[in-house]
């Protein structure tokens, strides 16, 4: 009736990843943001 299911720890999902703040956007990326956003 009742199975004994055994622990295995799973690695973190950010492991090896960069965290922590993002470098802020370039000049033109944020013009063509605005722009996509201009034309919807």
């Amino acid at each position: 009736m009742y199975e004994i299911v055994i622990y295995k720890p799973r690695s973190r999902w950010n492991k090896g990843k960069l965290v922590g703040q993002k470098l802020p956007l370039k000049l033109e990326e944020v013009w063509s943001i605005r722009t996509r956003l201009k034309m919807r």
